[in-house]
């Protein structure tokens, strides 16, 4: 029972500081916190959020409640399948500590990545990194405007471009949230 109100409250402390990092830039400029994409990316292939350009919150004590946050423009409303990219040096098993939850707008998704499918013409991964994709769910959103998109998971840490750079011992790192319109 201990253990479950220890939980509430770092669930309630990762809230707050989210919620107030929201209000701050957080060292980052307001630029670097948007999605790129453009009305005719987001038609076809959708918007990528990479999370080099994410707005993060690393709570040392508690991985599990490290946040990235960007703020996403919807041109056209409807529904978006959420796929979440991760670099991975094991295919087979991801290593997520917990279910990664993602929120936007109204929505919330909370599922444990599974690799769904390895994506092996990414050029800008080499080994002994791999790209494994997740499909998460889908999210709605009602009408057109910009939107709060946050991933909160012990994954989420900033990470250079350059994965030589990464120690293996990483096992696992969150890459980007890859948002793509679903036909209607």
């Amino acid at each position: 029972m201990k253990s479950l109100a220890n939980r509430a409250v770092f669930m309630g402390l990762a809230f707050v500081i989210s919620m107030t990092a929201c209000n701050d830039n957080g060292g980052v400029s307001k630029k670097g916190k948007h999605a790129v994409s453009d009305q005719n990316t987001e038609k076809t292939d959708g918007v990528t959020l990479l999370i080099k350009d994410a707005a993060l919150i690393q709570v040392d004590s508690n991985p599990q409640y490290n946040t990235a946050e960007w703020h996403f423009t919807v041109h056209k409303p409807g529904r978006f399948d959420v796929w979440l990219s991760s670099l991975t040096c094991d295919t087979s098993h991801l290593q997520f500590g917990d279910n990664v939850i993602i929120t936007a707008g109204d929505s919330r998704l909370t599922k444990m990545p599974v690799g769904d499918e390895i994506v092996i013409e990414d050029k800008s991964v080499q080994e002994p990194w791999y790209r494994a994709d997740s499909h998460m769910g889908s999210i709605f959103f009602s009408q057109a405007g910009e939107y709060q998109v946050q991933v909160i998971s012990d994954r989420v840490e900033r990470h250079s471009a350059n994965l030589s750079d990464l120690s293996i011992d990483k096992r696992t790192l969150i890459n980007s949230l890859i948002l793509k319109p679903m036909v209607n």
